[in-house]
């Protein structure tokens, strides 16, 4: 056999390994590639889920009944586009026109007001076809966040008080909730009466919904006093827990006013005992009878 026989021959063996290798690996590559997109798909989030969890899940639900306002499942079909932008955007001006359906809905929800909305009527339309879309499908908004890291123990309702409280201070420099709420058995003088009692927070709302509004703050007060501003993972099972406990809680008439009446009638009393006492040297025969009779 001549020398260019054989190399011709060895030739032809190392192109059909060649293709063989590249044959039987191009289905793997292929496989990894296919899978990593589908996984990349997976993972895209809906901004419109976003935008409904931020700011409109704390109230509202999608297919999982009323909260604090009444679920969203359906609402296309029963109020028209123009109506729902219109009352998104300002439902107290809607109610006070004598709009039937507004002040129907207030009646319906009271005490509970819904705040003006600062969505453009884009984001309500995408919104509006978000909601649509899931009450065509029969599914029910699940959030995305609302969930705590671990489960809370017994050990974290007094540091969660102290957290309430402001005995400890949140990792972010957020405003302390006791500044603007109350819960029962917790600080000397109660606490801040421009927000709710948040005693029976956990009666009132599951924990992915407390999550959720710690997370979100739709509430305009709220919302301006946390912007910049986050709890941390530990934080929220810590406020959870302090919630939870206090839901057990009889309810104890509130003895605050009488607290405070006392303080500032002992207060009171301190301050004279300590003007008479700086001033005892100050003349006190000034009133009588200058010249003898």
């Amino acid at each position: 056999m001549s020398f260019h026989t054989i190399l011709n021959k060895t030739s032809v063996l190392i192109i059909s390994g060649i293709l063989f290798v590249a044959l039987a690996i191009t289905p793997v590559y292929s496989q990894k590639t296919t899978s990593g997109r589908s996984a990349q798909a997976d993972t895209t989030v809906n901004p419109m889920a976003v935008l409904f969890e931020k700011k409109c899940y704390s109230c509202h639900n999608i297919g999982g009944g009323d909260k604090k306002g009444p679920d969203l499942k359906g609402v296309t079909e029963r109020r028209s586009r123009d109506w729902i932008i219109d009352f998104i955007h300002s439902p107290t001006d809607k109610r006070k026109k004598g709009d039937p359906i507004a002040v129907q809905l207030f009646e319906k929800y009271a005490p509970e007001v819904m705040p003006d909305q600062d969505l453009s009527v884009s984001e309500i339309l995408s919104l509006l076809d978000f909601i649509e879309d899931l009450s065509k499908k029969n599914k029910t908004f699940v959030p995305s966040a609302g969930k705590l890291v671990r489960e809370p123990r017994p050990e974290d309702v007094p540091l969660g008080v102290k957290l309430f409280n402001g005995e400890i201070p949140f990792k972010d420099r957020a405003p302390h909730c006791i500044s603007c709420h109350s819960v029962n058995g917790v600080g000397f003088l109660g606490g801040g009466t421009l927000g709710p009692d948040l005693t029976k927070a956990s009666v009132k709302f599951s924990d992915a919904e407390l999550v959720n509004i710690l997370q979100n703050p739709t509430f305009p007060s709220m919302s301006v006093a946390f912007a910049g501003h986050h709890f941390d993972d530990e934080e929220l099972v810590r406020l959870v827990a302090l919630f939870r406990d206090a839901q057990k809680r009889e309810p104890t008439p509130s003895d605050v006013k009488g607290r405070i009446v006392w303080i500032g009638v002992l207060g009171l009393v301190f301050f004279l005992l300590l003007m008479n006492k700086l001033w005892q040297n100050r003349l006190k025969g000034v009133r009588r009878t200058l010249v003898g009779r």
